[in-house]
């Protein structure tokens, strides 16, 4: 029987320099954030920021076949591929997180230098749908806003991803549904796009900006 480890292998006198400075939507330093180099689960390298914001750390590399992780504000050992977009993964959750990756085989670079990395601050949206009794009503809906969680793929310029959809699919409420509130966290200053079909109806948008830090909404049908 061959067993293989789930660790990653570490590239033999290889080490690489990652540094950047966190702000947040004001441009003010942030302390206090952890920043870490990871592949798989394994933690290679890791720093936190300054009174300044600033951070700089030497890490581990591993061979190519492994993606290598940059992970802010973001726990240890958390694969972002395999959970949830959303705040268990966050360590600070006064702000959002970002994920920078490098999925190439052929990684040359000895430095990383993120620039400055602004974290938003979060922020909550509580959304209360509200079946109104006497009428027949079906109303399908699905929900898109920024992720607390941002991917930026290092080998691309002006690749920030935040989007995320709640589901693929629409979701379907008819004069059986109860009233049900949902919440989601996403950041300080977005838009939640509420998008839904009323009786089959071509499609219409909600948008709700997030301009506080607990957010609610009120949709009925």
């Amino acid at each position: 029987m061959l067993l293989q480890s789930c660790d990653p292998e570490i590239k033999n006198d290889t080490r690489i320099l990652i540094k950047g400075n966190i702000v947040d939507s004001a441009n003010n330093p942030i302390p206090n954030i952890s920043v870490r180099c990871q592949a798989r689960y394994a933690v290679l390298g890791e720093a936190i920021s300054d009174a300044n914001g600033q951070f700089q750390f030497t890490s581990l590399e591993v061979e190519a076949f492994d993606s290598l992780n940059i992970l802010v504000n973001i726990k240890p050992g958390s694969n972002y591929y395999n959970e949830d977009y959303g705040y268990p993964l966050i360590e600070n959750t006064n702000y959002s997180a970002k994920q920078y990756f490098n999925n190439f085989h052929n990684r040359p670079a000895t430095t990383y230098n993120l620039g400055t990395v602004q974290l938003n601050e979060a922020a909550q949206l509580t959304i209360f749908f509200n079946n109104i009794p006497g009428d027949n009503n079906s109303v399908s809906y699905k929900l898109e806003y920024d992720s607390a969680i941002c991917q930026i793929d290092l080998n691309l310029n002006n690749s920030e991803d935040c989007n995320y959809l709640q589901d693929d699919y629409y979701q379907l409420l008819d004069i059986t549904s109860s009233s049900f509130e949902t919440n989601l966290e996403s950041q300080l200053n977005t838009t939640v796009l509420l998008k839904y079909k009323l009786n089959n109806e071509p499609e219409e948008t909600i948008s709700i900006p997030l301009t506080n830090l607990e957010n609610t909404h009120v949709f009925e049908f």
